[in-house]
């Protein structure tokens, strides 16, 4: 009998430390989360301050919506859109970039000031990207610089 409560005391002790586990690992998960989507805002920020298209086109899904001041407008492959986007980063050469909002969520968004030089003058545009948390990947789904 002595045997018995030992193994049901042990079996209560071990499911309360696996269901502990269980929980603890969904904030450990969330923040992993969080922290890509701060790697995503990040590295758009560094891509609208340099031009470099390549530090975010790994976040590109196979179709994205751009609408540029350049008169592009509309969905594009992941392909195109590289292209579109560094043709355009060669006509309006960055000179900074800043964030005035974030959103961070599943459906997040961010707006910014884009600096630039545009045929040796100067020049802002508003930027409005958009980004969404699918398959376990973060995707930007829209660029807008008006």
């Amino acid at each position: 009998m002595k045997n018995f409560l030992r193994y049901i005391s042990l079996f209560f002790f071990l499911m309360t430390i696996s269901r502990a586990n269980i929980f603890a690992g969904e904030p450990v998960q969330e923040i992993r989360n969080q922290k890509k989507e701060l790697q995503i805002f990040s590295d758009i920020e560094k891509t609208f301050s340099s031009g470099n298209i390549s530090l975010i086109s790994g976040y590109f899904p196979s179709q994205i919506y751009l609408s540029l001041s350049s008169g592009i407008n509309g969905f594009y492959s992941s392909n195109q859109a590289f292209y579109i986007l560094q043709d355009f980063f060669q006509f309006y050469q960055p000179i900074a970039f800043k964030f005035t909002q974030r959103s961070e969520s599943e459906n997040g968004f961010a707006t910014g000031t884009f600096s630039f030089e545009y045929k040796n003058k100067k020049g802002t545009a508003q930027v409005f990207i958009s980004v969404e948390y699918s398959g376990a990947k973060w995707k930007i789904s829209l660029i807008t610089i008006k």
